[in-house]
């Protein structure tokens, strides 16, 4: 069985993320060990050739491969919530340092990216989202929470 790219690196991100929980993951997808190997080896052979026979730049394999994993982890990981994202804007605003804002509210970089990715165009959308998000950098605890997530 050859398992589509999205469906191989969707296996593959939720194995690393698992915990030991092999079998069930595989399971969830129709695969036991020995077809999840092939269809590792045939994807890792597939990507090891183009790596090879690619004299410059990235093969277009693993330009799509790496679009396939960023795409399937965005999903698997929920946003930061909309106050966590104004209160790390917020705190990059007074400080003006990024490091020191991130550290400051607990959340990474790749965090951060992923909830202006996420809320952005919501607020863009949505006014009850954006009244929210500026209520939040405000200090205001009044409005409606939101969940990580949400909207």
């Amino acid at each position: 069985m050859v398992l589509d790219l999205e469906t191989y690196v969707t296996v593959m991100t939720q194995l690393a993320a698992s915990g030991g929980a092999q079998a069930e993951v595989l399971a969830r997808h129709g695969l036991d060990e020995a077809r999840w190997n092939a269809a590792d080896a045939h994807w890792q052979a597939l990507l090891s050739g183009a790596l090879a026979n690619e004299n410059e730049g990235i093969p277009a394999l693993l330009a799509t491969c790496t679009a396939a994993y960023q795409a399937v982890s965005r999903a698997a990981a929920p946003p930061i919530s909309l106050e966590q994202f104004a209160q790390v804007t917020s705190l990059l605003h007074e400080t003006g340092d990024v490091q020191a804002a991130l550290a400051r509210a607990g959340v990474t970089l790749a965090d951060y990216v992923r909830g202006s990715e996420h809320w952005s165009p919501r607020m863009a959308e949505d006014p009850g989202a954006e009244r929210r998000f500026h209520a939040a950098l405000r200090g205001e605890r009044g409005g409606s929470p939101s969940r990580q997530g949400e909207g």
